[in-house]
């Protein structure tokens, strides 16, 4: 005998979703797709875009994370991030998955499938160890790093 709702009440979760949230594999890899597209036919806009800067920063980038992130953040309950700060169980697992699994699994994948690529390896591990990009952009400033504008115009072959 099962416990709960009846059958005819029961709702699927992927009905619950909206029609965006059901679709986001789709729609993400659309946009990988219109962005490789876009990249095919006009091959210098990405260097067009990158002319545009505001105290040394890309504006078409930092326009596209806002983009990105506000819905995320308007849908944020603040009024409920201090019950479930005090939750220790949840902020273990947190903790636990975000700086101990995800770096060892992005370093496990790094060396998997680039062996022979010691720049790119090290970019996938940074990217593993930082809970954000805005992180990896710092990092790889306090680094010394090299960026697409600091490669321009260099002279050098690789950067």
């Amino acid at each position: 005998m099962t416990v709960g709702p009846a059958p005819a009440t029961r709702t699927s979760l992927t009905a619950q979703l909206s029609f965006l949230d059901r679709f986001l594999p789709l729609w993400i890899v659309g946009a990988m797709a219109l962005g490789l597209g876009i990249g095919r036919i006009w091959p210098g806009l990405g260097a067009q875009l990158d002319r545009v800067q505001l105290a040394g920063v890309s504006v078409p980038i930092a326009f596209g994370l806002l983009w990105m992130m506000y819905p995320v953040l308007a849908k944020v309950r603040y009024d409920a991030v201090g019950r479930h700060a005090r939750n220790g169980r949840l902020i273990g697992t947190s903790l636990v998955l975000n700086w101990v699994v995800g770096p060892i699994l992005m370093f496990a994948l790094a060396w998997l499938f680039l062996p022979d690529l010691p720049n790119y390896r090290n970019g996938l591990i940074l990217i593993g160890l930082a809970r954000c990009i805005a992180m990896v952009l710092i990092w790889n400033s306090l680094a010394l790093g090299t960026t697409a504008s600091s490669c321009r115009g260099s002279g050098r072959r690789r950067c």
